[in-house]
């Protein structure tokens, strides 16, 4: 699946964010399934199709 992986090292938690559309069940399939993976908290922030907003648009 096509999309960026954040570490957050102060909150042990990941965001990971994709510039597909997922269906809210495919998202919380996605979320549970990393969740697993990295035995840490995800975020699934998907149908993103700009990353500018991370670093304030500059």
């Amino acid at each position: 699946m096509n999309g960026k992986l954040f570490y957050l090292s102060d909150e042990n938690e990941y965001i990971f964010i994709t510039p597909m559309a997922l269906t809210p069940d495919i998202k919380n399939e996605l979320q549970a399934d990393m969740v697993e993976r990295l035995g840490a908290p995800v975020a699934v922030i998907s149908n993103c199709d700009s990353f500018e907003y991370l670093s304030g648009g500059h």
